[in-house]
């Protein structure tokens, strides 16, 4: 018997971050994606990967409860859209400059508020 779960296989919820920029490296709002989702505290599995898919680069954030991906969406302002099959539900977000730098602030605000209170 295997412990490992793949997110594919769960049918999971997925938050997209797609780039404005053809191009545009991703890999440090994947990064500051996934940080300022260990802040929220996921009650299930989750993942983050950066891809190049048909629309540009995006990060993919896929959670098990459709709870934690509610509080990313509602941290980054996603909005609900059907691309891909498969999965429970879809939310995407515009991942430019001015939203990297949002991402960079709250990460750094939720950082301080759990120092705070630690």
């Amino acid at each position: 018997m295997t412990t490992s779960i793949d997110l594919e296989t769960i049918s999971p919820h997925l938050v997209i971050g797609q780039s404005d920029h053809a191009g545009h490296c991703i890999n440090e709002s994947a990064r500051v994606l996934h940080d300022l989702m260990v802040t929220f505290g996921p009650q299930g599995h989750y993942s983050v990967r950066s891809i190049e898919d048909e629309c540009g680069p995006a990060v993919h954030c896929a959670f098990e409860y459709k709870a934690d991906a509610d509080r990313l969406a509602a941290a980054v302002g996603a909005i609900g859209v059907m691309r891909y099959q498969g999965y429970r539900s879809e939310r995407v977000f515009r991942l430019n400059d001015a939203a990297a730098q949002e991402l960079r602030l709250a990460l750094a605000s939720r950082r301080r508020l759990a120092f705070a209170s630690g």
